[in-house]
């Protein structure tokens, strides 16, 4: 009697699986601060050599080494959520541990899709470099990310590196790195198939990843001193930017107010024609609606010890709501308010509850808020302070951003978009939650590219640091540092009065990605969504069936065949 033997599972391919693993890893440590920028170059490499080794049947296998690969993104790049829910939460760290790892899942979760769709498509030719390049635009545009991010994150420290987001965003700037790992997996581990010329193949493969990081070089140190010749010829302002580093838990209002306008007085000493103040909650108090000019009572007064133009955060609420806004005025100098915006995209569980009853969710964590979202994007013209030079200086338009819409492409690009144009970015925030983590530094960097996409400077008032200014070539050009401040570990408030080159105006002169380079991952959505249908209905067309047989009823009943 013969038994048939019992099949064997395949082994698991641990070593394809550390080398995907490698590939965030890389990505991750060349994140802000200090990171090693040069790795994320080398970041999709691992990734891309173990993909060309998968066939298109084992698209399994696929997933797991694109979830593998982009663990690492969450765990090793965010580690400030845990201390995020133990802190603000006042959660375990059991939980904030385990926050930890469902956010490092989510955020890798894409990364699988795109290698399933890599090995599912061409792997030689243009097609095979082009196929996995457009679908990584497609789905990391696609993919709701809790925290906006970019795998290129940390050439925001080398920004001659990121100057392709003028033409296409975020997007360009990956697809260059993306390429990169193909091209180099392509010269590593060659085509599947046996050809005479593979060594050729090869050679031209390394060649062209070394020539894509030489050009982007470059063309990157180029296009910054064309930025800089501009620069030179601009207009400027002198933006007083004012850090008050209060502690979350502080509840004196009065020494609250003596930081901001002392540091406020101190900046006008120093030569600012405006001043700008962090998000609301670093002003103490909530202002009720409609809100026209600055206070009489001495305690709410803003303008007081200092007369300068001042957009600064406050809570806002109305009689008739029982919810707040999270709101950005713009004070003149005579105490007029000549103009309010209101946060469009707010937070999750830190500035609303969806879904469920917000009521419900404060009395369980009373540090949850939730807030009504504005209507859309404003525009503010401030008029700054006359210096000798220019005893009647023309209007600065600025766009207000807060919190981390400043990390969000189409909050920027909708605000570059307004009639009349902006010819500067105010960034408010107050990212005193995550306490001196990598998170204020990952902030701001993202925020940098914002600049790069509309070629107009950027200034950021955060709470507790790191407040910056930020020049039209992305650039770092004055910050004041980030700061961990408690009720038992105060931190004296600080400004810095930095110089803004102001070189254009978005309406009068947006850039191409402004124009159409937005639209980049959309078409390859588009392309994306395409492809899966005509998949689909190949599937369709190659199912084989038998000609209908008459039925016992008498009608023609169809008779399929499993293919």
């Amino acid at each position: 009697m013969s038994s048939t033997p019992a099949k064997r599972r395949a082994p698991i391919p641990w070593a394809r699986l550390l080398l995907a693993a490698t590939a965030s890893l890389m990505m991750a440590l060349g994140s802000p601060p200090n990171g090693h920028t040069w790795m994320i170059w080398l970041g999709f490499i691992p990734l891309m050599i173990v993909l060309r080794l998968t066939s298109p049947q084992h698209r399994r296998l696929a997933f797991a080494y694109g979830l593998v690969g982009g663990l690492c993104t969450g765990l090793v790049g965010f580690p400030w959520i845990a201390e995020l829910v133990v802190r603000f939460a006042e959660l375990p760290w059991v939980v904030g541990g385990t926050a930890l790892l469902l956010f490092s899942l989510w955020t890798a979760l894409p990364i699988g899709l795109w290698a399933v769709a890599v090995v599912s498509g061409p792997n030689t030719g243009w097609r095979g470099v082009i196929w996995p390049i457009a679908w990584w635009v497609a789905v990391a545009d696609l993919w709701p990310h809790l925290f906006p991010y970019t795998l290129v994150i940390g050439f925001a420290e080398a920004p001659v590196w990121m100057q392709a987001a003028e033409f296409g965003g975020v997007a360009a700037v990956e697809a260059q790195v993306m390429a990169v790992g193909v091209f180099a997996a392509d010269a590593i581990v060659g085509p599947r198939h046996s050809v005479a010329h593979v060594r050729r193949w090869k050679a031209f493969r390394g060649v062209a990843a070394a020539a894509i990081v030489a050009l982007s070089t470059a063309w990157g140190a180029w296009r910054l001193a064309s930025v800089d010749a501009e620069l030179a010829t601009a207009r400027t302002v002198r933006v007083g930017i004012v850090q008050p580093n209060n502690a979350l838990a502080d509840r004196n209002t009065t020494e609250r107010m003596d930081k901001l306008r002392s540091m406020s007085a101190s900046a006008q000493s120093d030569g600012a024609q405006m001043i700008v103040w962090p998000e609301a909650g670093a002003f103490p108090f909530s202002i009720r609606r409609p809100f026209l000019r600055d206070s009489r009572r001495p305690s709410y007064r803003i303008l007081s010890g200092f007369s300068l133009p001042t957009i600064f955060g406050a809570g806002t609420y109305a009689s008739d709501e029982k919810w707040e806004r999270n709101s950005v005025y713009h004070l003149a100098a005579d105490g007029t308010v000549q103009a309010r915006y209101d946060k469009t995209v707010l937070v999750p569980i830190g500035e609303y509850v969806p879904v469920i009853d917000p009521n419900w969710v404060q009395g369980l964590v009373p540090a949850v808020s939730h807030n009504i979202a504005g209507d859309g994007p404003a525009r503010f013209e401030v008029k700054p302070a006359p210096t000798e030079d220019d005893p009647t200086p023309a209007p600065v338009l600025a766009g207000p951003l807060v919190c981390y819409e400043d990390i969000m492409p189409t909050v920027a690009r909708a605000t570059a978009a307004q009639a009349g144009g902006v010819e500067l970015f105010v960034n408010v925030t107050i990212d005193t939650w995550f306490g001196e983590t990598a998170e204020p530094w990952e902030h701001l960097a993202l925020a940098q590219f914002r600049s790069v996409e509309h070629r107009i400077p950027m200034v950021r008032s955060v709470s507790a640091g790191v407040s910056t200014s930020i020049d039209a070539g992305g650039r770092v050009v004055g910050q004041l540092p980030v700061t961990g401040p408690t009720l038992t570990n105060p931190v004296a408030p600080m400004q810095m009065v930095t110089e803004v080159a102001l070189p254009r105006n978005t309406a009068e002169r947006p850039t191409v990605y402004a124009r159409v380079g937005w639209l980049i991952p959309w078409l390859c959505q588009a392309w994306a969504l395409g492809v899966v249908g005509f998949a689909v209905l190949a599937r369709i067309r190659r199912k084989p069936y038998k000609q209908p047989r008459s039925s016992p009823d008498g009608g023609d009943e169809p008779e399929y065949e499993d293919p």
